[in-house]
């Protein structure tokens, strides 16, 4: 999740051999990350797969899209949004003008580019590293199962369990506004990266997963979806999370589908969340229903983060060997199908803030949610993290801090620790930010191990506002709480020592 999980323990997962697949690229940074897969672990999709369709596509009106749109359906900012899964239908009707392009890979050559062999050629199939990045004819995204720039699926098995989950997730993410066809996205305009790093029957290396992530990192990505993961506890992905993190990307996984224990993989402690969902700085997406429930396989614990529709899910883009450009499916679950709408909309968000922060497009993500009704009026809970996403919220919010930013101050503060003794569970602590009328507003609460949870986040009306939270709504730890308004952070944090 955005925070990281306390005395973390790896979970104990058998490894799959699996031989190294050829590569066209000289990479140093695709050379550090081969080696043998048969001391790998294993990575899955975190799936079960069972215009003129968006207006029966509920999953738009629960996170408040339409709304959102009246803000912004892309921004003024083009933004990419890299999704590593399985191979992608790179014809299909709704995504077909979506698929970002390395510029540096298409065109022709010319006098004294590095690849000019006298005569021009059509830098997309020239055999030749143009941009010098390590992989050759890169164009349109990498295929890291195969090692080429053909990241289409159903290229071994057209038949296979996961033929179609990247282009279900990529639908998700992006697919195509008014070009009247099929559905749309939270985000109708972004751009997606596809990294094929999952076979076609769902499954991949913590190799390949690993280089995905570094190109995308070091390719122009903004956003990284991950819709799948693995229960055991990876340091070379989590290294090349980190990595991404650093280069100011938003990492966005699904938290996986072991909250009945049920899944294939689940470890033994039930509703644990999968990696790299539960890593830090990364935004852990579960899975609701259409009435804002938790889907009962949706994974939980205190890694979460966020909620998004994942059950019984009305249409999706979809593939199949006989239909590779124009299938659609209803049906889907799984926070596989969670997780893009998160990254749709953080995608959103970062096209009309395009120079901010990972932290503060986190922030404004979590502070936004909605609150449902099996949240029990809490600001947060390990099932449904902060609530369910609300584009119109987040973008109404980032619109706020846009227009004016002030550092805010604590309605309540204090210089030394002050130690509270919440024994009831009806128990309750006050604070609040004061800020200019107009500004946004939220208050964040870090514990020790990096937890983070926000109050919502606020348009303030007059100079201050407060909230009250009970003694439920925080795990008994030692908490610092900042008053939050954009990239704008109070200093000196208000110390609550909760103890039980």
């Amino acid at each position: 999740g955005s925070s990281p999980q306390k005395d973390t323990a790896s979970y104990s997962q058998t490894t799959t051999s699996k031989k190294q697949p050829k590569t066209t690229s000289s990479s140093s940074t695709q050379a550090k990350t081969s080696q043998s897969k048969a001391n790998e672990y294993v990575y899955r999709i975190f799936g079960s797969v069972n215009d003129p369709l968006a207006s029966a596509d509920w999953t738009l009106t629960v996170n408040n899209a339409p709304t959102a749109w009246d803000t912004a359906i892309g921004g003024d900012t083009q933004t990419t949004v890299a999704i590593i899964d399985t191979g992608f239908a790179l014809a299909h009707e709704d995504l077909l003008s979506q698929w970002a392009q390395n510029t540096n890979e298409t065109g022709v050559t010319q006098s004294g580019d590095i690849c000019w062999t006298g005569s021009p050629e059509n830098k997309n199939s020239n055999n030749c590293d143009d941009d010098q990045n390590g992989y050759i004819d890169d164009w349109r995204g990498w295929n890291f199962v195969h090692g080429d720039n053909n990241p289409q699926t159903g290229r071994d098995n057209p038949t296979g369990i996961g033929v179609a989950h990247g282009t279900e997730v990529a639908g998700f993410v992006g697919a195509t506004g008014n070009n009247s066809h099929g559905t749309t996205a939270i985000n109708q305009n972004t751009k997606i990266m596809p990294l094929a790093a999952l076979d076609d029957d769902g499954m991949g290396y913590t190799s390949d997963i690993t280089a995905a992530i570094l190109y995308a990192a070091d390719n122009g990505a903004d956003v990284i979806n991950l819709s799948l993961g693995t229960y055991a506890n990876d340091q070379t992905v989590k290294t090349a999370v980190d990595y991404a993190i650093s280069q100011d990307v938003i990492v966005v996984a699904a938290a996986g589908n072991c909250g009945t224990g049920s899944d294939i993989d689940c470890p033994p402690t039930l509703g644990a969340i999968g990696y790299p969902a539960a890593y830090p700085n990364v935004i852990a997406v579960g899975a609701t229903t259409q009435s804002g429930t938790r889907a009962s396989f949706s994974s939980y614990g205190k890694e979460l983060d966020i909620t998004a529709p994942g059950y019984n899910l009305p249409v999706a883009t979809s593939w199949s060997q006989a239909n590779p450009t124009a299938r659609y499916v209803s049906g889907l679950s799984g926070t596989s199908f969670s997780a893009p709408q998160v990254a749709s909309l953080v995608a959103l968000v970062k096209s009309i803030r395009p120079s901010t922060s990972t932290a503060d497009i986190v922030a404004i993500i979590n502070g936004t949610a909605s609150k449902t009704s099996g949240m029990n009026g809490l600001f947060y809970t390990e099932k449904f993290g902060h609530g369910v996403i609300d584009a119109a919220q987040a973008l109404t919010v980032a619109t706020a801090l846009n227009a004016s930013t002030h550092m805010p101050t604590l309605l309540a503060s204090s210089t030394g620790k002050i130690e509270h003794v919440l024994t009831s569970s009806t128990s309750t602590v006050a604070s609040g930010c004061v800020a200019t009328i107009g500004d946004a507003c939220t208050i964040q609460f870090t514990d020790p191990n990096g937890f983070t949870r926000y109050l919502p986040y606020t348009v303030l009306t007059s100079t201050d506002t407060g909230w009250t939270w009970t003694n439920a709504s925080l795990a008994t730890t030692y908490w610092e709480i900042r008053a939050r308004s954009g990239e704008n952070i109070t200093d000196s944090p208000y110390i609550l020592i909760k103890k039980s």
